[in-house]
């Protein structure tokens, strides 16, 4: 995989960039002035001088941190950290005592057992590396915990425990849902889902996303009464973080 990393006037993009053994860093020069990437040390590396829109690659095989600057302009210096192991960080926060699923790649062979531990050491789940390097694991925290595997990143999960507040309207032949989500969540994926006998439980029939208030509307058309509720969840519109009070949609007479 290429980690970017992008080379400004007087600095580059980022101070540090974590990848997996393996991965190979690529740096563009988007400045005006001519710049250069140089090993301080560890793995050799050396670029020529970088102009506009050049760009200047190297593949990090071997775990470690290795610093680099840019031997035109000293004082622009950045950090490759290389792991065995490397935790997605997480986009979006967690709901306290609720499965969350983090996910990631690592470099040891497919099969390999891989543990997710707490900052105190502890092992929060353990997990399989997939054929094609992958894998996930699901955690339950209960409050903002770090999680790291052996010989791999750090990553904050964020807990953040929201309030979901649904109600029911009818606007001539449709019927709307509505839903507001607190604290703030804009940009969230949320789930209308109606408890229907013929699906043995809850279902889903609608997905959409917060809006930059955090509110959301459903509109569906249905002539008979149902139990709703609208859930906040994951991307993967799956992993539940927040589930409101379940509200009745009145049949349409």
């Amino acid at each position: 995989m290429i980690a970017p990393v992008l080379i400004g006037f007087a600095a580059f993009s980022q101070l540090q960039t974590p990848v997996l053994a393996g991965d190979t860093v690529t740096w563009t020069n988007e400045a005006v002035r001519a710049h250069t990437v140089d090993s301080l040390g560890g793995e050799s590396f050396d670029s020529p001088q970088l102009f506009n829109g050049d760009t200047f690659s190297h593949q990090f095989n071997a775990p470690g941190s290795f610093s680099y600057y840019c031997r035109i302009h000293p004082f622009m210096r950045g950090e490759v950290d290389v792991y065995r192991s490397l935790i997605d960080v997480p986009t979006v926060a967690a709901s306290g005592d609720r499965p969350y699923t983090l996910r990631g790649r690592s470099s040891l062979p497919a099969g390999s057992s891989v543990p997710i531990l707490t900052e105190d050491g502890g092992t929060a789940a353990t997990t399989t590396v997939a054929p094609d390097g992958s894998f996930s694991a699901a955690v339950t925290p209960t409050q903002s915990t770090s999680y790291h595997a052996p010989d791999g990143n750090t990553v904050l999960l964020q807990v953040l425990n929201r309030k979901i507040a649904a109600n029911p309207a009818r606007h001539g032949k449709r019927v709307a849902v509505s839903a507001q989500v607190a604290p703030a969540s804009p940009g969230q994926t949320v789930v209308l889902q109606l408890k229907l006998k013929d699906h043995f439980g809850w279902w889903p029939v609608a997905q959409a996303k917060l809006d930059k208030a955090s509110h959301v509307k459903f509109t569906l058309r249905r002539r008979r009464g149902a139990i709703a509720r609208v859930v906040l969840t994951l991307p993967d519109g799956a992993t539940a973080l927040a589930v409101s009070p379940t509200v009745r949609v009145r049949s349409l007479s």
